[in-house]
């Protein structure tokens, strides 16, 4: 394995930078093989070398879809965090609305507990990279290389800056929750939040992308598949301003050291203009999936 690591290192464009980290290479020699196969991997990371890890809400009203569709990816091997589950499992404080019939959650407590499963995905990500001898071209080969964190729940846009909301027709939606022998005040406080946009107005709010799919008449499947080729062209679209804000020289602002990208590929129009007042998204996948599409205010 540490040949493998050393082979990567006499090939790898970031070399200058790598020499610059370890300035005195005469000292490695009195380290033992664990040790620096463990430098090794610390400086492909620092260096870009190991693909930026993201996370993705998975969002929208109950009955939208999530859940199962959620599922079906995990199935493949895709990174998938059930956020009611995780709070279960965690013990994340929380208090029950009786007037609402739904949980109220120490959001405080949920975001320290998921900042903390964040880092581990990411560190155990970062194994599996280099355990498994991947380099960029074997990112969208299979679910597991592909490095994202899917968090699906209706709460977690609060938690994430890249958003998918999974959207459905009011009518559909009732349908739905009506199945599920929701109360008829929960159904309608449900159909009228997707009504008017709530978690879409919500996410605005909270990230810094958002996109929507609609999942009024399509199945698992065929949901799922729309999924994928949001989530994959998202990343490749992410990870390419990662790389332009590493090549800027300079020192870089502090949004970058917090690992944020700076998004220069989607504009907000300004009254006035010609085109619907949402995100304008140069990648033709993504536009696809831009929100603003779904107007059911009429339902109302």
């Amino acid at each position: 394995m540490l040949a493998e690591y050393l082979q990567r290192w006499d090939t790898c464009k970031y070399l200058q930078k790598l020499t610059k980290t370890c300035k005195n290479l005469q000292k490695l020699k009195n380290l033992q093989k664990r040790d620096l196969e463990l430098i090794f991997k610390g400086a492909f990371t620092m260096t870009g070398l190991i693909p930026p890890f993201l996370t993705i809400a998975l969002t929208g009203t109950p009955g939208t879809g999530k859940t199962e569709v959620s599922k079906r990816l995990e199935e493949e091997g895709y990174r998938i965090l059930h956020l009611t589950e995780f709070i279960r499992e965690y013990n994340i404080p929380s208090e029950r609305d009786a007037d609402r019939d739904c949980d109220v959650v120490d959001m405080d407590a949920l975001e320290e507990a998921v900042f903390e499963y964040q880092r581990q995905a990411s560190r155990n990500y970062a194994k599996h990279f280099l355990n498994s001898n991947l380099c960029s071209d074997d990112i969208h080969s299979a679910p597991e290389n592909l490095p994202v964190l899917f968090i699906e729940s209706h709460m977690a846009h609060y938690l994430c800056d890249l958003a998918i909301v999974f959207r459905t027709h009011p009518n559909v939606l009732k349908i739905r929750l009506d199945e599920r022998g929701y109360s008829d005040k929960k159904v309608m406080e449900n159909v009228l939040a997707e009504s008017i946009d709530i978690v879409l107005c919500d996410c605005f709010d909270y990230c810094r992308r958002i996109y929507e799919i609609n999942t009024s008449a399509s199945p698992v499947g065929e949901t799922a598949e729309c999924l994928k080729e949001l989530a994959h062209a998202l990343y490749d679209d992410e990870s390419e301003k990662h790389i332009e804000l590493d090549e800027q020289p300079g020192e870089q602002p502090d949004s970058a050291a917090n690992s944020a990208f700076i998004d220069d590929g989607a504009v907000i129009y300004e009254s006035g203009d010609d085109e619907p007042d949402y995100v304008k998204e140069s990648h033709p996948i993504l536009a696809k999936y831009l929100p603003g599409k779904n107007d059911w205010s009429d339902v109302i």
